[in-house]
Order: structure tokens, then sequence, then C-alpha cells
């Protein structure tokens, strides 16, 4: 059965009895905390201007958000969840995400063909690499060794030797390639194809396209469980969540989220029981339940044109 989750703020000191989430909103220039054991809001944090991408970082203990609009990355301690560091940045970062160890973080910037180098203990810019065109995404293999980014203009996806910060690889996909995820074994990449509606998997070490997935609408962004059965998949211009099967690389459920509502990102938590989706027109998130495949709520009230959201890992 469908229902709302009121949108309700706690009291600083209330017991958090499961990791939050965090989704940016860009034209409200805040991130929204979601407690998920309550799934409500507990609270609202003013960042710099233009919140896109997010990330929490592999300890917990922090949240970076690009943002655009002022080419900044605004860091969030989630201990206070507040605002404790600005890192300034030559160009808009669209994109961020944290190494597999949480020593470096990477910003991707669209507009500049960059991904910049974090050093994520001094928030210092440690220098940037040229990608293909219009970078879109970033992930990382689960050593660390290797990052990868999609090329939105390029219908490719750079692969960087993080210790030589160098490019030393580009994997051709399908067309305007936006969402990357890897499994948990480091084996296979997912990529969503947003004009030709596919889903690519890769092989992670050679590059070789292993199947090509249809049934998308638009697919923007995936996720991936923790257990590495499921690949999760928005697609905007149907308000839907596509499941897939990463075993027969075949869709077993597709989800909806409401119509209308355009669902952009969605973040898969610890346990891999719940999938949360930021719908930017319906200014809310729904809530998956993957055991169901079906929304069990949803939670109003976000933010002004959400964006992105992100859980601890």
């Amino acid at each position: 059965m469908f229902f709302a989750f009121t949108a309700q703020l706690l009291f600083v000191g209330e017991a958090i009895a499961q990791p939050n989430a965090y989704v940016s909103n860009i034209s409200g220039n805040n991130v929204t905390v979601i407690n998920t054991a309550t799934n409500k809001i507990l609270n609202y944090i003013s960042v710099s201007a233009g919140p896109a991408g997010i990330d929490v970082s592999p300890d917990g203990s922090t949240v970076f958000v690009a943002c655009g609009t002022a080419k900044a990355i605004s860091v969030i301690s989630t201990a206070s969840n507040t605002l404790v560091s600005t890192i300034a940045l030559s160009s808009a970062a669209a994109q961020v995400a944290f190494t597999s160890s949480g020593a470096q973080a990477y910003a991707v910037s669209p507009g500049s063909n960059l991904v910049t180098i974090i050093d994520t203990a001094s928030r210092s810019v440690l220098g940037n690499i040229t990608v293909g065109s219009r970078p879109a995404s970033v992930t990382f293999s689960p050593d660390g060794t290797r990052a990868y980014v999609t090329n939105l203009w390029g219908s490719s996806v750079s692969v960087i030797d993080t210790s030589a910060r160098t490019v030393v690889g580009t994997y051709a996909v399908g067309s305007s390639p936006s969402g990357i995820a890897v499994t948990p074994d480091g084996k296979y990449l997912y990529v969503t194809n947003q004009s030709v509606n596919t889903v690519t998997v890769l092989d992670a070490a050679s590059g070789a396209i292993l199947t090509k997935i249809t049934g998308f609408n638009y697919p923007n962004w995936v996720a991936v469980a923790p257990d590495g059965s499921r690949a999760y998949v928005t697609n905007l211009n149907a308000s839907t969540v596509s499941a897939i099967d990463t075993a027969t690389n075949t869709i077993v459920a597709t989800i909806s989220t409401g119509n209308g509502i355009m669902p952009t990102w969605l973040a898969v938590n610890l346990d891999g029981t719940r999938v949360y989706v930021v719908n930017q027109r319906g200014l809310s998130v729904s809530v998956i339940d993957t055991t169901l495949n079906s929304v069990i709520g949803t939670i109003p009230h976000i933010g002004v044109y959400p964006d992105a959201v992100a859980t601890m890992r």
C-alpha cells in the first residue's frame, strides 16, 4: 500500500538508529538530511550555490557536495550535520565521489572535460585529469586502483589509473552515457545510455561489451546493491525505476515512483533492503522495498529542485 511519510524535523540529540541519507537541492542551495530509520527529514543544511552530485565518505564521517554554480565542493560533517568547509575548484563540478579508501575524492566537471582530484584530509586540490567529452559521473573499482568516468558526448568511459593519475584506457559504450556503477567484486560495469534507452554491461578489466540491456526510458542513474545481485536504474521520462538481475542481465521489475515526477538519481542503503529515489519534479524521495519491488513510501518537501542522493556505505 502506498503512503506518504510526513516530513518532520527531529530534535537535536534524538537517537538515529540507522545511517542518514543526504539529498542535494540545486535551486535551494541546501542539502536535506533524511533519517533512514524513520524516513523523516532531520535537517536542511545550507551549502554553496548549485549543489548537485553528492557522496558520503567510506567511514561515514563526511559528505562532499559538488556545487557547480559556486565552482566549489561543500564539506558536511555527519556528526553535526553542518557545513564545515568549502573547497574551491577551477571549474564547475556536477558530480563528486570518494575513492574506495576515502583518502581522495574525484570531482567531475562537464564543461571543462576535467576530473579534479581532492585530498580529503587536507581538503586541497591535488590536480586535474583531462578525460572525454562532457564527463558526467565517476565510480571506482573496489580495490581503488581504477576510476571510471562516463563521457556523455563521447559515448565512452575513461579509465583512470588512480596511482599514476592518468587515463589508461577508453571503453566504447552506447550514446549519451550518464550513470555508472561497478559490481562489488569489481568485475563488471553498468552504464546508462540516455539517448538510446539501454544499459551497457562491460567487463571492467578489458572494456569488452558483454551485453546491452534494453527496455528503459531515458535511463539516467544506476546503482548496484551491496550483494551485487541487483542493479537499479532511474527512467527519467517514465517516472519509474528498473531492477536488473545481474546474474541474467534482464529487467525483473519496473517500479513506478509516480506520474511525471522525473526520478533522477538513486542510492541503495547499507543492507540492500531499500532504494532511495530522488523525484526532481515531485520534490520528493521515493523509498523502494527491494524484496517487494515496490514503493513503500514517499518523503515529501525534500527541497527546491532536488537532484542527487547518497547514503552511508
